[in-house]
C-alpha cells in the first residue's frame, strides 16, 4: 500500500521521536542506577572508615592486638551488611565476625559480595591487615529500592508525557513539509493537462522546496514558450507551403480550363515553385535530422581555411550578380574538430545570409585565433539588425521585417539550422550589430 507523504513524514517523524525517546529512557535508566549505585557505595566506605577507624583507635590504646574482641564492631558492621576479618602484619589470624553471619546460611548471598583491604596504621606504620566484605545484596534498603524505582518511573512518565506532547507539533511540521509538495503535484498534474498560464509560487521556506518550484515554473513557462513556438511553426509551415501550392493550383487550373498555354514559360515557373517547396522539405529534414537525439557529430580534424576556400569559390557568381565584394582574410593551418559537411552546411547558411540582406558594399570573411581558441567571422554592410531580431534570428521561419518579402528568397530557417549545427557540436554564436548597418556572426570553436 501506497502512502502520501505526509503520513510518511509523520511516521517518520515519529519513529525518530520514538526512537530518541527510547534512547534516552535507557541512558537515564543507566545513569540513574550508575549514580545511585555509586552514592550508596560512598555512603558504605564511611562505615568501612568507621570499622577501619575503631580497629587503629583500639591499637593506640593497647599497642598490640592482644586480647581484641571485636563483638562490638562487627555488630556495627552487620547492620550495614558486612563482616570484617582481621589480620596482623605477620598474616596471623587476629578476628573475624564470619561467626555472625554464619546463621545466615545463604550461599548466594555470600557470593554475592564485594570485599576490600584496608590498612591499619599506628603513627604511619601498618600494624595490619582488614579485610571488610559487604553484601551487595544489603547496599539498597527498601527505601532507597522504591526511591529508585519512583524516579524512574517519574521518568517514564515524563517520556511518555514528550511523546504525547510532541504529537501536534509533529502533524504540524509534517504538514508543513508535505503541503507544498502536493501542492506542486498538483500544478505538474495540471501542466499535464495543459495549464501552463498559472504561475507556480510556493509558501515555503525550504530552500530545496523553493528551488524545486522555481525549477518547475521555468519549466511551465519553457513549455508555453515551445507551445507558442509550435503553433508558430505550424502557421508559418502552412503559410509557406500555401502560397506556393497556390500557385501550382491556380496555374494548372487555368492550363486545364484553356485559359492559359502551357508556354515554357509558365512550365518553368511552376517548377521553380515546385523546387522551392522541395527545398522548404529539405531544409526542415535538416533541421529534424539534426535536432533528433540521436544525432551525434562524427566528429574529426577539419582544415578551416581549406574548407572556407571551397565554399567561397561557390559563391562568386553570385556576389558579382549582385555586385558585392567577397573579402576572405583566412589564417592558414587552424585545425577544429567538427563533421566536415555539417561545417559546410554552417558556414553555406551564414556567408549566403549576408549575402541576402546586403545590397551594397561588401561580405568579409575571416578565420583566426583568439584566447587559444578558433573563430569564423562573417561581417556584412547589410542592414544591420536590431537588439529584438539578435533575439529572434535563429527561430524557424523567422525573417528581418526589413527583408520580409519574396524577393530575398529562403524561408527563414538557414539559422536555425546553423545555430542547431553548433549547439550539436558545442560551439558558441556571437551575433553583433548597431541596428543600423552591417552585422557580424562569430562561431567561436
Amino acid at each position: 500500500m501506497k502512502l502520501s507523504i505526509k503520513k510518511q513524514f509523520l511516521l517518520l517523524f515519529l519513529l525518530v521521536t520514538i526512537i530518541s525517546l527510547t534512547i534516552l529512557s535507557f541512558m537515564l535508566r543507566t545513569t540513574v542506577d550508575s549514580c545511585f549505585y555509586d552514592y550508596k557505595w560512598a555512603e558504605r566506605s564511611k562505615v568501612f572508615d568507621l570499622i577501619v577507624s575503631r580497629l587503629e583507635t583500639f591499637y593506640a590504646e593497647h599497642r598490640s592486638w592482644d586480647n581484641f574482641d571485636g563483638n562490638e564492631i562487627g555488630k556495627l558492621a552487620m547492620k550495614d551488611g558486612c563482616y570484617f576479618t582481621l589480620f596482623d602484619n605477620n598474616g596471623k589470624l587476629i578476628w573475624t565476625s564470619e561467626h555472625i553471619i554464619s546463621a545466615r546460611n545463604d550461599s548466594e548471598v555470600v557470593h554475592r559480595s564485594w570485599r576490600n583491604i584496608y590498612p591499619v596504621n599506628y603513627k604511619n606504620q601498618m600494624q595490619g591487615k582488614v579485610y571488610i566484605v559487604q553484601f551487595t545484596d544489603s547496599i539498597f534498603t527498601p527505601k532507597d529500592i522504591n526511591f529508585k524505582d519512583s524516579v524512574l518511573s517519574y521518568i517514564l512518565i515524563s517520556l511518555i508525557a514528550a511523546l504525547l506532547l510532541s504529537l501536534p507539533f509533529i502533524l504540524y511540521f509534517s504538514s508543513r513539509l508535505s503541503s507544498p509538495i502536493a501542492y506542486l503535484q498538483k500544478k505538474a498534474e495540471n501542466m499535464i493537462k495543459g495549464d501552463l498560464t498559472t504561475e507556480i509560487k510556493v509558501p515555503s521556506s525550504t530552500s530545496e522546496i523553493v528551488t524545486l518550484a522555481i525549477s518547475l515554473d521555468r519549466l511551465r513557462k519553457s513549455l508555453l514558450q515551445q507551445e507558442d513556438l509550435r503553433k508558430q511553426l505550424a502557421s508559418n509551415i502552412s503559410h509557406e507551403l500555401r502560397t506556393p501550392l497556390n500557385v501550382i493550383q491556380n496555374q494548372l487550373e487555368a492550363i486545364i480550363d484553356g485559359i492559359f498555354e502551357p508556354t515554357p514559360e509558365r512550365l518553368d515557373g511552376l517548377l521553380q515553385e515546385v523546387i522551392r517547396l522541395t527545398s522548404l522539405v529539405g531544409e526542415l529534414e535538416k533541421i529534424t535530422t539534426i535536432e533528433s537525439n540521436n544525432f551525434i557529430p562524427d566528429i574529426k580534424d577539419v582544415k578551416l581555411a581549406s574548407v572556407i576556400e571551397n565554399v567561397c569559390s561557390t559563391f562568386e557568381a553570385a556576389f558579382q550578380r549582385k555586385n558585392i565584394k567577397l573579402i576572405t582574410n583566412l589564417q592558414k593551418g587552424i585545425i577544429v574538430k567538427a563533421q566536415e559537411d555539417k561545417l559546410i552546411q554552417l558556414i553555406i547558411n551564414i556567408i549566403n545570409n549576408a549575402l541576402k540582406y546586403t545590397d551594397s558594399g561588401s561580405v568579409t570573411v575571416s578565420t583566426y585565433m583568439q584566447n587559444d581558441h578558433a573563430v569564423f567571422e562573417v561581417k556584412d554592410t547589410g542592414v544591420g539588425l536590431s537588439e529584438d531580431d539578435k533575439i529572434k534570428i535563429f527561430e524557424r521561419f523567422y525573417r528581418v521585417e526589413k527583408s520580409r518579402n519574396r524577393n530575398t528568397g529562403g524561408a527563414g530557417l538557414g539559422l536555425s539550422i546553423v545555430k542547431n549545427i553548433a549547439d550539436a557540436h558545442g560551439w558558441e554564436i556571437e551575433v553583433e550589430s548597431d541596428g543600423k548597418s552591417g552585422t557580424t556572426f562569430k562561431i567561436n570553436f
